[in-house]
């Protein structure tokens, strides 16, 4: 470990993926770190899964074991509840991380070279750091400190139905997918559905003790949204939970992939679909026009929402753990990290924009070929 030879503090807000981390990475700087996660305690189960670029993960976090994946064909796989435990178990073992869990940041001032940054919580508490590091998802609170006049991403006018399946809830007679099997995706009317593979609640990865990860695309429930008050003009304040789907948008969906979706996936989807563990993740793209302001810096998908339709997100966010941890390196002076993350800022807003506009145009040609409009 590469300790400063001064007293640095950062703030992470985000508890996920991203923000998990940039804290072992700063950590792993002599860099001391603490952790503010909005969720009380750790998910245990559900969420979606995700590919995850192994080697990228363990270089930018110095992290040696491998998490729990399933190796298919074309990409590894994981669910997020468990590499996100994953990383924060690591995040609690090296100390020099604490985790805040149950605490809500509603606001940040970011500093500048002759003043700390300071986070407020929900509960009136008050962060002063040296550092703040925005990981806080894409309908982020620290990105108003950063981007005042752009704080909010904006629904690109698909609504994602998601699940996991195990193998062993299918009927017996359903084919299990085979080892390797690779990422599939599948249209049908204005739908698109993609599958892969994740490893079991507890990270089995034999056949028959994973689960079936499903990304139903639907382009047509902006008023659904809209009724539920998850969607004010293009802003989304919120995500369906399990059991929010209205009972006809379940008959219809659950008729739909009946007559439409191959093997085993329709089985999966009609036991998700019966016992209302599917949930609802609205797509927003956030193209950034700065990602750092004072002692503030931007990561993940606060930094840049896309859609997972072009994939990469958490591969973007780990560059930007890996471009953060570069100009963080061998500073001497806290004072001196407002020109740094101007450093962070012109490695990664650029790359960051390509992949937002990518995301852009990759849904546009996705609803012109649904034949919908963009927040239908």
């Amino acid at each position: 470990m590469t300790r400063p030879p001064y007293a640095a503090n950062c703030v992470v807000a985000g508890g996920s993926l991203v923000g998990l981390a940039a804290a072992i990475a700063l950590s792993g700087l002599g860099i001391s770190v603490t952790v503010l996660e909005r969720t009380p305690s750790r998910a245990q189960a559900g969420g979606g899964g995700l590919g995850v670029d192994v080697a990228l993960l363990q270089r930018v976090t110095g992290i040696g074991d491998e998490p729990p994946v399933v190796h298919g064909s074309d990409r590894d796989t994981t669910a997020w509840h468990l590499l996100q435990g994953w990383l924060e178990d690591h995040a609690l073992r090296g100390g020099g991380i604490t985790v805040h869990r149950g605490t809500q940041v509603t606001g940040v001032q970011p500093g500048d070279d002759r003043q700390p940054a300071r986070v407020v919580t929900a509960d009136g508490a008050e962060f002063p750091a040296d550092l703040v590091i925005g990981a806080d998802g894409a309908r982020s609170t620290v990105r108003a400190s950063v981007a005042p006049d752009d704080p909010d991403a904006r629904y690109a006018g698909v609504l994602l139905w998601r699940t996991l399946v195990a193998e062993q809830a299918l009927p017996d007679r359903v084919v299990r997918p085979r080892p390797g099997e690779p990422s599939r995706e599948v249209y049908a009317g204005p739908y698109r559905l993609v599958t892969y593979l994740v490893p079991g609640a507890a990270g089995e990865t034999g056949t028959g003790q994973r689960r079936l990860n499903l990304v139903w695309y639907d382009p047509e429930q902006g008023d659904l949204l809209r009724s539920r008050g998850l969607l004010a003009g293009q802003t989304i304040h919120g995500s369906l939970a399990p059991g929010d789907m209205p009972g006809p948008v379940r008959e219809r969906l659950a008729a739909f992939a009946v007559a439409n979706w191959p093997s085993p996936w329709r089985e999966a989807l009609a036991l998700a679909l019966a016992d209302g563990t599917v949930f609802g993740t609205p797509i927003v793209h956030y193209k950034p026009r700065r990602l750092a302001r004072g002692r503030v810096g931007l990561a993940g998908d606060a930094a840049h929402a896309a859609s997972p339709m072009v994939g990469g997100g958490f591969r973007e966010g780990l560059y930007d753990v890996a471009a953060l941890a570069r100009v963080m390196a061998g500073l001497t002076d806290s004072a001196a990290i407002p020109a740094a993350l101007g450093r962070y800022q012109e490695l990664r807003l650029g790359p960051a924009v390509r992949h937002v506009t990518v995301s852009e145009r990759a849904t546009a040609a996705y609803l012109a070929r649904a034949d919908v409009g963009p927040a239908r």
